[in-house]
């Protein structure tokens, strides 16, 4: 599976996201709740309650801030759950949250207006009709209704309009917090903390009424999942990420502490009684009384408008990238999935919601505060989908990169899941003072259905692709380092903690590729002129016809003679060429004077052009140099032109050859026949017929990864070889399929010299390995060989190299080591390329052979694998791949 280039431009800053998060859980609640908190608990109960909650969630969080850092992309937990639960665990936990957050943008488009009759009591004008015992004014529906438009047209307007709005409205409602806990400071009164510091008699009714308290706070943290949603908008370092969203957790407690502090420290109990009876509204009564002023309770009202918008646009941020999120992976409607083309905002699924919103207050406050507990149900459920998700994925993906890595995953697992669980069975458990009341058990029960119909309908229409996942791509700068957090590094206080870094062995390696590689469309038309400075005469060396039939033979010639370069042609190499071949070649050569050979054709036809090469200026029998009895460096200067995008045989020094005599396939190695020159140009490529295509295109992706994953490594052949690997994931199977036009060739043809680049130094491993046997008794097709071998070797050879599996499972869209060989598999089928050694004529006869050859001429490869396996073993890999 390949991996995508965001379609969302980064515009969020830390900033940003810090004021989206914080904003989102500072809604209306402590300007009207205040009193309701102090009178269940007491000030200073109420505040441990708070700090209970805050834990709680805390826990929660923490699992967040992991899988964002380590899975920054748009829909947040759509991702975490779908690579720990696949699909169908996605679509639950997705459509609960999206229910969470529509629902609070709907509640949010009713509150505001109603907040205004507590400033302007005349406000409401033009009585319309009831709704569930709210009565519906004309002035209270048109506010409504306009506000609701212009925050929808904020969002799609652009992420980072949101955000400025989201600025200014954090930025007042701080202000107004911070004049109420200083006029406290100033106008409060010790005298009124005393009498009410807690609720309760006795030390098991005073623990009784905290926990009152901290059992309902959770519900006011909702929000900080909005920084998961938008994570593909973020422009901010991944591991800060994560710290960001600590933090605002830890700034949301600390502000609800400290209000519920400054009104107990200036309103007394008989105050805070008499303002529940009146207004309601303890807090801004508690502005009032410590500026001494009414006009200053306005003020706070304000504020707790600004509150109000503040999680509105949260939530429509939010919202809005679930469903994109959903629709992008076929689950809902794909309409929800376009982007403004200016604005990069997920306009449709801003549409519906801001839509909804616009619509919400035609059926009155009362119904809608049924729709946001059903909501918070929604968020619970998805808080526990989540948390779970942190655990499975620690232990289904143990080589993931986080870049913020919380320590002790157990216990934060653990702990967030029972948190969470709980919140969850609070809305479930009757009498538990939260628990969901018949309309909104309906209102939930209505969602759930409507997502059973789009499960449904979409799983009809979409097939295969229901549910399929695209990554999207990372910088992997940003990824690389993998640290610990304790919980005390979340919240920015690092004690007496050190980090303990893991020694690691100094750098120390030799690189040599004497190769020169012209590349570009149309290079072949310069043949004769690159041939030029490295003899008078050449042979060119070609397959039986398909250089001819191409019209290449005709380009090549051409050029050469345009050159004042002769020329003769050997045109009897065929597929796995033979030593004999190769001898027969030379004594061709020799006989006609060339002095340069150059190859027109695929991996077979420059290998044994490369051994014409050597063996023209050396005597003795090749199967000497093969083994290594004999050693020389010198060979006729090469010219290569590769026709299939595969071997890469363009950018090295090896000569894979068969011996017909005893049906050893090995190579002869050295830097005498590493081509002068190797022209490489895509368009050669373009002729080639689909069923060669999908062999040499696995042949290459194969070099890439034996080439990493080989023993004898480097950081340049690492490097390379993700560099090739990523272009063969984003473009084999568009090519194959006739997709993606010149482009697409260009980088699979770069892919296929890089992989015969990087073998030359890292050499291949037990695939190609455990295949030359299998080809060289058989005569099958290289390719088709590797396919049916290589998945089951990476299944018995992940465990030896964890890391750098599961970095090549990601490149494909797994998450694990153990995810390669599925997403090899399902590549080897979108190529239809998927065999068994069955299917290509060998049989379980064959295998002791096969093993006892393998140990033979491949025992680089043997050793050169991660794990390394015995004869007996590689035996029973045979059998495993019949």
């Amino acid at each position: 599976m390949e991996k995508k280039k965001s379609e969302f431009d980064k515009v969020f800053s830390a900033w940003d996201i810090l004021v989206i998060a914080f904003g989102a859980m500072i809604g209306w609640g402590w300007v009207v709740s205040t009193g309701d908190w102090i009178g269940r608990g007491g000030v200073l109960g109420a505040v441990i309650g708070f700090a209970i909650g805050g834990v709680m969630v805390f826990f929660v969080g923490l699992t967040y801030a992991e899988l964002t850092a380590a899975m920054p992309q748009c829909g947040g937990e759509h991702v975490f759950s779908y690579k720990a639960m696949g699909p169908i665990g996605s679509f639950i936990c997705t459509w609960a949250i999206i229910l969470g957050y529509v629902s609070v943008v709907c509640f949010e488009a009713c509150a505001l207006p109603t907040i205004i009759t507590y400033i302007y009591p005349g406000f409401l004008k033009g009585y319309l009709y009831t709704v569930a015992g709210f009565d519906i004014y004309a002035s209270w529906l048109a506010v409504a209704m306009i506000v609701a438009l212009f925050i929808t047209l904020i969002n799609i307007k652009g992420a980072k309009t949101a955000a400025t709005l989201q600025t200014v409205l954090t930025v007042i409602i701080g202000g107004v917090g911070i004049l109420l806990i200083v006029a406290s400071v100033v106008s409060g009164d010790s005298s009124n903390l005393a009498p009410q510091l807690f609720a309760g008699d006795s030390a098991s009714t005073t623990m009784k009424a905290i926990m009152s308290v901290a059992v309902m706070t959770p519900f006011f943290f909702i929000g900080f999942d909005v920084i998961p949603q938008a994570a593909e908008e973020i422009n901010v370092p991944l591991k800060k990420i994560g710290m960001i969203m600590i933090l605002s957790i830890v700034l949301a407690v600390a502000f609800y502490a400290l209000i519920i502090l400054g009104v107990g420290y200036v309103m007394s109990p008989s105050d805070i009684s008499s303002s529940q009876a009146g207004s309601g509204l303890v807090t801004a009564d508690a502005m009032a009384k410590a500026f001494h002023s009414s006009i200053m309770s306005k003020v706070l009202i304000v504020g707790g408008m600004c509150g109000i918008v503040t999680s509105w646009n949260s939530f429509l941020i939010g919202g809005s990238r679930a469903m994109y999120s959903m629709a992008e992976s076929y689950m809902i409607p794909r309409t929800f999935r376009k982007l403004h083309k200016t604005h990069k905002t997920p306009v449709n699924a801003l549409y519906l919601i801001g839509g909804l919103s616009i619509l919400a207050p035609l059926f009155g406050r009362k119904m809608l505060v049924w729709i946001v507990d059903a909501g918070n149900f929604g968020c619970c459920l998805a808080y526990c989908m989540v948390s779970l998700s942190f655990i499975i994925l620690r232990k289904k993906a143990p080589e993931m990169a986080r870049p913020y890595k919380v320590k002790h995953y157990k216990i934060v697992g653990v702990l967030a899941v029972i948190m969470s669980g709980f919140m969850v069975a609070m809305y479930i458990i009757p009498g538990s003072g939260s628990n969901l009341v018949p309309q909104e058990w309906a209102m939930a029960g209505g969602w759930a259905v409507l997502g059973v119909v789009f499960f449904v309908i979409c799983k009809l229409k979409y097939k295969e692709k229901f549910g399929s996942h695209i990554d999207v791509a990372v910088d992997e700068n940003e990824v690389e380092t993998e640290e610990d957090h304790t919980f005390e590094e979340a919240l920015g206080a690092v004690n007496a903690a050190e980090n303990v870094v893991e020694a690691q062995p100094a750098i120390n390696f030799n690189y040599f590729l004497p190769v020169n590689i012209a590349f570009g469309s149309g290079k072949v038309l310069e043949t004769g002129e690159l041939t030029k400075p490295y003899g008078k005469k050449a042979l060119i060396v070609t397959g039986r016809s398909s250089a001819k039939k191409s019209g290449l033979y005709d380009k090549v010639a051409n050029s050469l003679s345009k050159a004042g370069i002769d020329h003769v042609l050997f045109d009897k190499v065929a597929q796995n060429p033979l030593t004999t071949t190769a001898m027969e070649g030379a004594e061709f050569a020799k006989t006609n004077g060339c002095d340069v050979v150059v190859a027109i054709g695929g991996g077979s036809i420059m290998d044994c052009a490369k051994a014409i090469a050597f063996l023209s200026v050396n005597d003795g029998d090749i199967n000497d140099y093969i083994y290594n009895k004999l050693q020389s460096d010198k060979a006729l200067s090469l010219v290569l032109i590769p026709t299939t995008c595969g071997t890469g045989s363009e950018g090295n020094g090896f000569a894979v050859l068969t011996n017909p005599e005893n049906g050893d396939k090995k190579s002869l190695r050295c830097n005498a026949i590493v081509a002068k020159v190797s022209i490489v140009d895509p368009e050669c490529m373009m002729t080639m017929p689909k069923h060669v295509l999908a062999s040499v295109g696995f042949d290459a992706l194969c070099h890439c990864m034996e080439a990493y994953t080989s023993k004898i490594a480097q950081p340049f052949t690492d490097a390379l070889s993700l560099y090739a690997m990523e272009l063969i994931a984003g473009n084999l199977v568009k090519v194959y399929k006739g997709e993606g036009g010149k482009e697409a060739w260009e980088k699979i043809t770069l892919a296929s010299t890089i992989g015969g680049m990087v073998i030359n130094t890292a050499g291949v491993t037990l695939a190609h390995g455990m295949e030359h046997p299998a080809s060289g008794l058989k005569d099958i097709v290289h390719g088709q060989g590797l396919a049916a071998l290589t998945p089951v070797i990476v299944e018995a050879s992940h465990k030896g190299n964890h890391f750098k599996f599961a970095k090549i499972a990601r490149i494909f869209g797994g998450v694990t080591a153990e995810d390669l060989a599925g997403k090899l598999r399902s590549l080897l089928k979108d190529i239809d390329l998927a065999c068994t050694l069955s299917d290509l004529g060998l049989s379980e006869e064959d295998i002791p052979w096969m093993a006892e050859n393998c140990m033979k001429v491949s025992a680089a490869s043997v050793k050169n694998n991660p794990v390394v396996f015995t004869q007996k073993e590689i035996a029973e890999i045979y059998r495993k791949a019949m």
